[in-house]
């Protein structure tokens, strides 16, 4: 759009000059016909010449009007829009630098301090806790200082928020020195090398943390949760069992809970099974049809088949029965899940 000015102005100028210089429109002069009425007399010398000045110098004066509006636009607005967009970042609401220094800093004073005396190695090892907690703050005033300088020179920023921002950065830098100086202290040649051993530190215990938490992310993918409801026919009371189970596809083995395989479930009940997989927003859930059950007690191990469709979950049920009180009790001893194809 700069370029429109410039081709406005150019446009107005080569009319003007083309207009002052043009030819007759029959090209070539004629001879003046004795026949022919007599002219009117020209105007006066020099009105002609000064009526087209001022047609001139008007069209000359509108391209001058447009192109200030345009410079305006461009430097009121165009130019501004990259500042406007960063104040717009949610990251600068509330922005404020009015922040406490780490409790490393006070937890090493206190230990030079002590009474004995600590070795040498432990206020080694709490100097460079102290580098490590200031590096995020460190990090953070070298990422925020470029945009918060361009935001400041163009009137976009708060002084308050400024001057708190060249506040924290004095105060971080007398941090510096100052761990620089104590690593000094104790190990000539230290003081230059304890804040790169420092970052090393974090660095490798930010990559541990995201491995951690990518691992429980996809534990948390992986992972089945299955709910056996059993609801007696003698009394109608429910009785739910849990286990978990990961990556299941096919006949997958799934672990009761704690003191699962311990209760004693009833020889005739309604039998239901759910199962979650996944977790939100891929989370899975899969059911099979309520089954009438009816156990044998006197046989120690007996499967039961729970849903036979494809396109719903399957279950295969051991039950294991023993003696216990005096008399013969239930309980599930086994269970392998399978789901649906196309869910793997």
């Amino acid at each position: 759009m700069r370029r429109l000015g410039f081709a406005l102005i150019s446009a107005a100028y080569c009319w003007t000059v083309g207009a002052e210089d043009a030819p007759p429109e029959d090209g070539e002069p004629t001879e003046p016909d004795a026949d022919a009425e007599e002219e009117p007399l020209p105007p006066p010398h020099g009105a002609e010449s000064l009526t087209v000045n001022w047609v001139h110098l008007g069209i000359l004066i509108g391209c001058a009007t447009v192109l200030a509006i345009y410079a305006g636009y461009i430097f009121l607005v165009v130019d501004r829009r990259p500042e406007v967009k960063a104040l717009d970042d949610p990251e600068l609401d509330d922005k404020t630098y009015d922040f406490a220094l780490p409790q490393e800093i006070e937890d090493f004073e206190e230990l030079k301090l002590a009474d004995p005396a600590p070795e040498e190695r432990e206020l080694a090892m709490a100097l460079l806790e102290r580098a490590k907690a200031g590096i995020p703050l460190i990090e953070q005033l070298e990422k925020d200082h470029p945009r918060m300088a361009r935001l400041f020179q163009a009137g976009l920023l708060d002084l308050s928020v400024w001057e708190q921002l060249a506040a924290a950065e004095a105060a971080m830098d007398a941090e510096v020195s100052s761990v620089q100086a104590e690593a000094e202290k104790l190990q000539a040649g230290w003081g230059k090398g304890v804040f790169s051993q420092a970052y090393q530190a974090v660095r490798g215990e930010r990559e541990q943390k995201a491995r951690q938490q990518k691992l429980e992310e996809t534990e948390k993918r992986e992972a089945c949760t299955l709910s056996l409801t059993f609801t007696s026919a003698a009394d109608g009371r429910k009785l739910q069992l849990s286990a978990d189970g990961k990556n299941v596809s096919s006949q997958t083995p799934m672990k009761l809970r704690d003191g699962g395989a311990a209760t004693e479930v009833p020889a005739e009940s309604q039998l239901e099974a759910m199962m979650v997989c996944g977790a939100p927003p891929e989370e899975r859930t899969y059911t099979a049809r309520p089954q009438p059950l009816k156990l044998d007690a006197a046989k120690e191990k007996q499967w039961l088949q729970l849903g036979s469709d494809a396109a719903a979950l399957r279950l295969q049920v051991k039950f294991l029965s023993c003696q216990r009180a005096g008399k013969r009790v239930l309980t599930v001893g086994d269970i392998r899940a399978t789901v649906p194809a196309d869910a793997e």
